[in-house]
């Protein structure tokens, strides 16, 4: 009877560190390395290209794709992206904001959002590429002037995978659905 209560307290207690909270720095891909996304009746495929300065090349749909070591695509950061979902080196318990201004289609005014971000946990998660141990990502973006909530969602980042597993906001869902890293 101690030893099956050994063995039970062992495999918690190893659990538990590995669910402790991990402090994780960006990602390094190799050339090749792929990630297949599927929701709302579309599939897309991320292939990683090369590394450049302080970017990330790859492809999609036949188009480059260039990214910033946070997995911010660049051109949407010139376009008023709410900021980076993921700001690395990634641990449970860090925020970050990101300020930014959108145009009024009709007034043409330009009123200024605040992206909230959080990490709120280090938890497995399941998605139909399988199960992984992951960051879950919250992000709430406000109106500056009134501070009303306009958009909110949450994203998983699995270190294992290197990049995120899944997104839920406005009751759209991506999961990856297949990927190949080295």
């Amino acid at each position: 009877m101690s030893k099956v209560l050994f063995l039970l307290m062992a495999l918690f207690m190893f659990d538990i560190s590995y669910a402790a909270n991990p402090i994780v720095e960006r990602p390094i891909y190799s050339e090749g390395d792929y990630w297949v996304y599927a929701g709302d009746e579309k599939e897309v495929k991320l292939t990683f290209v090369r590394e450049e300065e302080n970017r990330y090349i790859f492809e999609k749909g036949g188009t480059q794709v260039v990214k910033d070591f946070n997995l911010v695509t660049i051109k949407d950061k010139i376009g008023g992206y709410p900021g980076p979902i993921t700001k690395f080196p990634l641990t449970v318990g860090k925020w970050w904001d990101y300020e930014f201004e959108v145009e009024d289609t009709l007034t043409k005014k330009e009123p200024a959002r605040i992206a909230k971000y959080a990490v709120e946990s280090y938890e497995q998660i399941t998605v139909p590429a399988g199960t992984f141990w992951a960051f879950k990502i919250t992000f709430t973006i406000v109106g500056k002037k009134f501070g009303h909530t306009l958009k909110s969602g949450d994203y998983w980042y699995a270190p294992e995978v290197k990049n995120i597993i899944k997104s839920s906001s406005k009751g759209e869902l991506f999961e990856l659905k297949q990927y190949k890293v080295k």
